[in-house]
């Protein structure tokens, strides 16, 4: 685990209310194409993001948190100081990523950036429905300092290099302003 995320889930820990439970609900991109993995799926539309659609069981919410008796009012926490969210911040790779050293059998870097580059500007539809949805019954997110409400952030979809140079769609947010 990265030495981000442990602190992360740190933060979280320390946040335990009897308003509120640990209910962590995380994206899960279920692709419309057979295949074992995400890897055999490219494959198998052979490299075609018009042919790489998500399924209906996906599910494209996100948060950490919700009230008791209630799971339709939830939010995020995200270890950041409010002074810090004036830039854009990561918020989430939900789509798909090379992350691990057995990823790197699987697909080779031109291929797999490739594929990213075409999935970012030919599958907009995607990303936005994403995008959309991936707040959505959120209030907001607590961070370190603060709870900042839904309506003060926005977000962004943009590439970014991710690790050992293999790209990644990533959601970043910041405070509006």
């Amino acid at each position: 685990m990265q030495p981000r995320a442990k602190t992360g889930i740190d933060f979280e820990l320390s946040l335990q209310s009897d308003l509120w439970i640990k209910n962590e609900q995380k994206p899960k991109m279920i692709w419309d194409v057979s295949g074992n993995n995400v890897f055999d799926k490219m494959k198998n539309v052979d490299y075609d993001v018009t042919k790489f659609n998500l399924s209906d069981a996906s599910v494209l919410s996100k948060y950490d948190f919700t009230f008791h008796n209630t799971n339709n009012l939830a939010f995020e926490v995200k270890k950041y100081k409010k002074s810090t969210l004036n830039k854009w911040t990561l918020y989430s790779e939900p789509f798909f990523k090379v992350s691990n050293k057995a990823d790197l059998e699987k697909i080779d870097i031109q291929t797999y950036n490739k594929f990213v580059s075409d999935f970012f500007t030919k599958r907009k539809d995607i990303i936005n429905k994403v995008l959309e949805n991936i707040n959505k019954n959120t209030l907001g997110i607590r961070i370190i300092d603060e709870f900042i409400p839904q309506h003060k952030i926005e977000y962004k979809v943009e590439v970014l290099k991710g690790w050992r140079g293999y790209d990644r769609i990533t959601i970043l947010f910041r405070i509006k302003g």
